[in-house]
């Protein structure tokens, strides 16, 4: 166990069930945006994306295009279902719907791609091992993890590649690293390659930076003055999973003899901040890392415990801890003033606990991002509206087309048809896109 910083007035300071976030609609029903989009582009227009492509194109012809990777699954269901299996091609509509802003068919989608079902038993068994839990303290995850920050010199983070609410959370950590000494943010969604830009962003900061709340992270990472720093290994594809996670282990660590001063947030996917391997053909990125330096970092999970989770039998645990214990803000449980790790498991340091989703307008509340974005309802003026993309004025003036990356975007209409972006103050370009992603019109709209 790691040095004992968990004293007594910690403990109460911070052992309360997270901040209160007033309860907004229920989930959103499946969005009949979807279905009008599988009928278009498989009745009405199905020229309108390349049918012979067997990989899925998020920048046909080098712009960005939001609406042609759900073409290309939604159009020609059956191939891909048979080149991904069940399972991938409901993880791919999953993280393509994400990116447009539905959150919540992107759960749906993952809930469709889970093929690992636990059984009634295995059900008692793990709804017992939570009932057994006792005096369990849910304290406030971002508070908690800036108080210990001081104490380390590299935070690793995880994310789910199609959950923005989990890069929701890493910005609300920014503000308190920076305060904390942390200059450098290691990600691996960037870019590795030489026409990389890492100075804003755009389509070439990388694939997953043009989902918008991936997007929001990295400006506000900019505008706090971290260093970016694409620590992927540029040639992953042609390497084993050891060695790719070893390189990027390298590329991190390089920070380090670069700046012996250096403190550095790591931001990753999944199970490759693992400070130990699940399998003895596989060291992750953590584990290597620990290795070549001798530093032990503070790993953070956030896919376990969180809606949909991401491993087998998450969903159950999480699903009745939050029977237990309630929580309505993200949070660390701590039992004895230690944290503890609801599921068991012993690779990650810490494990954050989100509460479920509460939907505004069939909108996460969480997309105010630290209530820095607040909720702005537009009116189009046409019937044949399908998107609405809100893109910063300083971004796209002089700009090539297709190649800056919305603050956010949204398919959803209310019943009186607006429709809701949350947004930074600041001046924007709405452009109103059809079925075909044709623009219809573009508005300009200030938010004070």
């Amino acid at each position: 166990m790691k040095t004992r910083i968990y004293f007594l007035f910690l403990f109460l300071l911070f052992s309360f069930c997270c901040f209160s976030q007033a309860q907004m609609d229920s989930p959103p029903a499946p969005n009949p945006s979807l279905i009008s989009l599988q009928h278009f582009v498989t009745k009405v227009k199905s020229s309108i994306f390349d049918s012979s492509l067997n990989i899925l194109r998020y920048q046909p012809a080098n712009n960005i295009h939001y609406l042609y990777p759900l073409y290309q699954l939604l159009g020609t269901e059956n191939k891909f279902l048979h080149l991904y299996g069940q399972s991938g091609y409901y993880d791919q509509l999953s993280q393509a719907t994400s990116f447009t802003g539905d959150y919540a068919g992107a759960l749906e989608y993952q809930r469709m791609s889970d093929s690992t079902k636990p059984t009634e038993v295995e059900l008692r068994q793990i709804g017992k091992s939570i009932q057994q839990l006792k005096d369990i303290k849910n304290t406030d995850a971002e508070r908690f993890i800036s108080f210990i920050a001081p104490n380390y010199r590299v935070i690793m983070l995880n994310e789910a590649y199609n959950k923005p609410l989990h890069r929701a959370f890493a910005y609300s950590l920014l503000d308190n690293l920076y305060k904390r000494g942390f200059r450098y943010l290691a990600m691996e969604m960037l870019n590795p390659q030489a026409d990389q830009e890492l100075s804003k962003v755009t389509n070439k900061t990388g694939h997953y930076p043009t989902e918008p709340v991936a997007g929001e992270l990295i400006r506000q990472a900019i505008d706090l003055g971290f260093k970016l720093v694409a620590y992927e290994d540029p040639q992953a594809a042609e390497h084993t999973p050891t060695e790719r996670d070893s390189i990027q282990a390298m590329h991190i660590a390089e920070i380090l003899k670069r700046d012996s001063d250096a403190r550095i947030f790591v931001y990753a996917g999944y199970g490759h901040i693992a400070e130990k391997s699940t399998s003895p053909d596989f060291i992750p990125m953590g584990m290597a890392f620990k290795r070549m330096t001798g530093i032990d970092p503070l790993t953070i999970d956030q896919t376990d415990m969180c809606e949909e989770s991401n491993f087998s039998f998450g969903k159950a645990f999480y699903e009745k801890y939050l029977e237990k214990y309630p929580v309505t803000g993200p949070s660390i449980p701590l039992l004895n003033d230690e944290p503890v790790n609801i599921t068991g498991t012993t690779l990650y340091d810490l494990t954050v606990v989100h509460p479920k989703t509460n939907y505004r307008d069939s909108r996460p509340t969480w997309l105010a991002l630290s209530n820095r974005r607040q909720p702005v309802y537009v009116k189009p003026n046409s019937r044949n509206l399908f998107l609405v993309q809100a893109y910063y004025q300083f971004e796209s003036i002089g700009s090539v087309p297709g190649h800056a990356v919305p603050a956010d975007q949204t398919y959803f209409s209310t019943g009186k048809g607006y429709y809701l972006l949350y947004l930074r103050r600041g001046l924007y370009i709405l452009i109103f896109r059809d079925l075909e992603y044709k623009t219809i019109y573009t508005q300009h709209l200030e938010v004070n």
